[in-house]
């Protein structure tokens, strides 16, 4: 179409995700009401699922697939005791307060293969040492908030790899994109997540002074009864009792996966991913009920259970892919680019779309909100006036992450907040110094990679 129409479908969407802070129902009437554009009052409800929903799915086939199988992997993980050999160890380790932050520092990067789990786990286990310390409760959820999600989407072997590259591909369906080899050619532009993540190791190793509430003194915890319900918490994140410590249960599923990523890719001449996640997931699988972690008759459980875990985010994936074809169909860029005509500077695009992915991750509180929104816009502005798509794919990641990791509503900061038992608000008030200066850096990084690249 190529109309002033097809800009209407796409700000409701944003306007609803902003009021309702439900994704979802924001992508279905923006969904709704460009097909009811494209197709007129007689016809528009068909092709929702006839076409938009259908090519958008088989379009992302592999990306949905393997997100169920990084599920099932995790819970087979868990319940090989896995993730519980790792927490015990960490509270044998950590003693002194710099201990306690570096050692939440790097637990941050190292279970940013999982990060929910992540999340709710490192708080739990480094609030034992917190307490022993005397230590503000806040430092600990902010360093978590910091790194888990932000490392999380710089890896080529977590979902993020499969939620991006799936975006990637329904912003342009028609153009042919490896999803995979653009979001790695974009991990050196997620300035926001780099930068963030060095923050939170400066910070860390005493390097960044701290500021604002994180001077506060708590009031001492230390108590033998408070540490043993601390300890008792973490390890009910783990599964409780019930779950045998092995190490090897975390080690050898990942490992595989890991290893089989660059063997297939090498094999194949370029990157592979589905094959390693497809092999990890197998060997979870297999070690679980091989050392008795997991009766075979009830593993029909754990890979339920499993998909349990990423089963919102396979539904806002589809309903992105689909938005994605909507958007597609009603002309958007081809407007908007005819519109701006040369008033318009394409080196812009990258800052533009960060900030327009900051303004509207925030208030939701969603990474997903304003990459799913952003992506099928600013990816085909920035094709269309011959600016890097890597870079503009690392500036919507950017914005995003900046609600994500900052928002008091955003589930990265309530997770290892709650863990805590700090007040959500209490991690983002903490991190407003650290993140407004973050803000006007990352600005400026996409206005000069713009003009340079």
């Amino acid at each position: 179409m190529g109309t002033f129409l097809s800009v209407i479908p796409p700000v409701l969407t944003i306007v609803l995700a902003l009021w309702s802070k439900n994704i979802i129902i924001s992508l279905f009437a923006g969904i709704v009401l460009g097909s009811f554009i494209i197709n007129g009052p007689t016809n528009f409800i068909p092709p929702i699922v006839d076409e938009y929903m259908t090519n958008g799915f088989k379009s992302n086939t592999n990306v949905l697939i393997c997100m169920i199988l990084i599920g099932i992997m995790l819970e087979f993980v868990k319940r090989s005791g896995g993730f519980k050999a790792f927490a015990e160890w960490c509270q044998k380790k950590v003693n002194t307060p710099k201990q306690t932050l570096v050692y939440t520092f790097w637990f941050s990067m190292l279970f940013s293969i999982a990060t929910n789990l992540g999340s709710l786990t490192i708080p739990r286990v480094m609030k034992v040492p917190t307490i022993q310390n005397k230590m503000n409760h806040v430092k600990v959820p902010m360093i978590c908030t910091s790194v888990i999600n932000a490392m999380s989407s710089m890896l080529p072997i977590t979902n993020y790899i499969l939620f991006f590259s799936g975006l990637i591909v329904a912003a342009v369906p028609d153009k042919g994109f490896d999803g995979y080899t653009i979001f790695v050619q974009a991990i050196p532009f997620q300035f926001f997540a780099i930068v963030s993540v060095l923050t939170a190791g400066l910070y860390a190793y005493g390097l960044i002074p701290e500021v604002g509430v994180l001077k506060k003194t708590p009031a001492d915890e230390s108590s033998p009864e408070a540490i043993e319900q601390a300890r008792k918490e973490a390890m009910e994140t783990l599964g409780g009792d019930d779950i045998v410590s092995d190490i090897y249960g975390l080690v050898i599923p990942f490992g595989c996966l890991i290893l089989a990523i660059p063997l297939f890719s090498l094999l194949a001449g370029k990157l592979v991913v589905t094959v390693g996640i497809f092999i990890g997931t197998v060997v979870s699988v297999i070690y679980a009920i091989a050392k008795g972690r997991v009766k075979f008759g009830e593993s029909m459980g754990a890979f339920a259970a499993g998909f349990r875990q990423v089963a919102m985010v396979f539904l806002i994936l589809l309903f992105a892919f689909t938005f994605g074809q909507v958007v597609g169909a009603l002309g958007f860029s081809t407007y908007v680019i005819s519109l701006l005509g040369n008033s318009f500077s394409g080196n812009l695009i990258p800052m533009i779309a960060f900030i327009v992915c900051c303004l509207i991750s925030y208030p939701t509180g969603s990474l997903s909100a304003s990459a799913v929104i952003v992506f099928p816009l600013a990816v085909p502005l920035a094709l269309a006036s011959g600016v890097s798509i890597p870079l503009t794919v690392g500036a919507i990641i950017s914005g995003s992450h900046f609600g994500d990791l900052f928002s008091p509503v955003s589930d990265s900061v309530i997770l290892p907040s709650s863990a805590m038992g700090v007040d959500p608000v209490e991690t983002s008030k903490a991190l407003v110094p650290y993140r407004l200066v973050q803000f006007v850096l990352v600005c400026a990084m996409f206005l000069i990679a713009g003009i340079i690249l």
